[in-house]
């Protein structure tokens, strides 16, 4: 019997966790996690590998943009990133084990895999495999590189898997071709789709073959009609969905 994957579109998804830039519900923090559970929303969170294989929940390749640490994750190991805290937090990095326990099962996590489609994955899909071993709450694995949706089509393919697909991904007859073809391989269960391809034959087609359609990054209200036209459900950002958000404690 065919998994039922209807979970992913039954609520709004948190882009991040419910965050703030600037305070201690900064994005991918435990506080904007936290923060996305208590309002009922699923979350879409960020993952990628440490020099040792740890897995840690972070969205850019570097650290500067979000800790007073200089140079790319993969090059620390997780100890050495301990002395880091995100933003204004007073947080450090959190591996996707600390997320798993503070979620627990609550609401839906949408995991997406940074991976360079230079990179081989299989290291990083085995980890986060690793870290979800015994963890019974819905979770989706994501990313822009097929090959994770591959690997875990091939190993693990009760999962929910998806694509994450941009504006440059269908803006060029080269680029379609090349989704397409991921499209076929991969077999995804859901799609996440960039708001800015919205509305679309692209989008319009997919829907029809009754797979899930996420877009993101739904950042406005005006975002927010296009997408609930043309989507299933929204990976979002307030003021989008949520409103405005106050600085402190919901």
């Amino acid at each position: 019997m065919p998994m039922d994957y209807s979970w992913i579109i039954k609520t709004d998804i948190a882009h991040r966790g419910l965050y703030k830039s600037g305070t201690k519900y900064e994005e991918n923090s435990l506080a904007a996690i936290e923060r996305a559970v208590e309002k009922g929303y699923a979350i879409e969170i960020d993952v990628r590998m440490t020099a040792e294989g740890a897995i840690v929940v972070f969205h850019d390749a570097r650290l500067e943009r979000l800790t007073d640490g200089r140079g790319y994750v993969s090059e620390f190991t997780y100890a050495e990133l301990e002395k880091y805290t995100v933003g204004q937090t007073g947080l450090k990095i959190p591996l996707l084990t600390d997320v798993l326990d503070l979620v627990n099962e609550r609401v839906p996590l949408i995991i997406e895999a940074k991976c360079p489609l230079s990179m081989d994955p299989f290291q990083l899909c085995a980890g986060i495999r690793f870290a979800l071993e015994g963890y019974i709450g819905k979770i989706a694995v994501m990313s822009f590189n097929p090959k994770v949706a591959l690997w875990f089509r091939d190993n693990f393919p009760d999962y929910a898997r998806g694509l994450v697909i941009d504006f440059q991904g269908l803006s060029k007859f080269h680029r379609r071709l090349l989704t397409s073809y991921s499209l076929r391989r991969t077999n995804p269960h859901f799609l996440a789709l960039d708001i800015n391809s919205l509305p679309s034959k692209f989008a319009e087609k997919w829907r029809s073959s009754d797979k899930p359609l996420l877009t993101w990054t739904v950042k406005s209200k005006g975002q927010e009609t296009v997408a609930r036209e043309n989507a299933d459900a929204l990976i979002f950002e307030a003021p989008a969905v949520a409103g405005t958000l106050d600085d402190g404690t919901p």
